[in-house]
């Protein structure tokens, strides 16, 4: 009985099906995102333009011009782009939050699934008919000017999207009252998966609601919050959607932010390896955010 038993070691048999079965996937991730990525940093050092069927390579050209006086648009929209970011993250992760917080402290089960249903339904909606819809609320004839008219306020009307004074408070202000369906889940499940057993144990030590969500609830999802911080700071900085549908960047450069400047870059003016090299350069910035907001943001792991 004194001899020592050794664990029998199973042998691992190699089989190649459960990688054909994710293959598609692997492919189809290879040709639209890797491709496409170190197509575009190739480009950015060539010439390459849509009319022009002889590329030639140029080094480092495109990024020349962008460091030069010609650039100074590009630059100058990282500005505005920062604006927009910085309460398009505020808006993702305070009023979602507030949300479930409120939601978990309504004790009647019913009702609260109720209003769970009623903030997830809005994300069948397509996100351009929610811009479109701001887009006529803005409209100089419509929607918010037609309500101050109706109560005696026409000094207040304003052509929202067309006037340099109000197209950019126009755009950060779309989408009230910010409660996005998915994120909304992300802390409403990561609230209640904190523990009932903390919860009631705060209670009996005489705890309130607001010492329960801001000393309990709040340091046990920072995690959450982190992620969430992360994909919308990444979705502000590469998205342009909205912009394009509502201002197009004006009037004049009022509203441009870098996407949308490299979009036209790239489709209006034929530029495509020029707009590579813009690309670039938004993805650089786009790491070096990230990484300083994981690194702010503790939890992130």
């Amino acid at each position: 009985m004194s001899a020592s038993v050794k664990p029998r070691r199973e042998k691992i048999r190699f089989s190649i099906y459960p990688y054909l079965f994710i293959a598609p996937t692997i492919i189809l991730v290879a040709i639209f995102s890797y491709y496409a990525f170190f197509s575009g940093l190739y480009n950015s050092f060539t010439d390459y333009r849509l009319l022009n069927r002889e590329t030639q390579f140029i080094g480092f050209d495109n990024y020349k011009v962008l460091f030069s006086a010609d650039g100074a648009v590009f630059w100058q929209s990282f500005g505005r782009q920062a604006f927009i970011t910085f309460f398009g993250v505020l808006h993702a992760i305070f009023w979602p939050l507030l949300t479930a917080e409120l939601l978990f402290f309504v004790r009647h089960k019913r009702v609260a699934n109720t209003i769970k249903s009623m903030f997830v339904m809005p994300m069948l909606v397509p996100g351009i008919v929610v811009t479109l819809i701001w887009r006529f609320l803005y409209n100089k004839s419509f929607g918010f000017n037609s309500l101050l008219g109706a109560v005696g306020l026409d000094i207040l009307k304003h052509d929202w999207m067309k006037e340099p004074a109000t197209a950019m408070f126009s755009v950060i202000f779309m989408g009230f009252p910010y409660v996005s369906g998915l994120n909304f889940l992300i802390f409403h499940s990561a609230v209640n998966n904190v523990g009932q057993d903390l919860y009631e144990a705060a209670v009996i030590d005489g705890a309130n609601n607001w010492q329960v969500a801001w000393r309990i609830h709040v340091p046990n999802v920072t995690g959450y919050i982190s992620v969430i911080a992360t994909l919308s700071l990444i979705g502000s900085l590469s998205g342009f959607g909205a912009i394009l549908a509502t201002t197009n960047g004006g009037p004049g450069n009022t509203t441009m932010v870098p996407s949308l400047l490299m979009y036209r870059v790239a489709f209006t003016d034929g530029r495509f390896g020029y707009a590579s090299a813009m690309a670039v350069i938004i993805m650089i910035i786009i790491l070096i955010l990230t990484a300083i907001q994981r690194k702010v943001v503790k939890g992130g792991d």
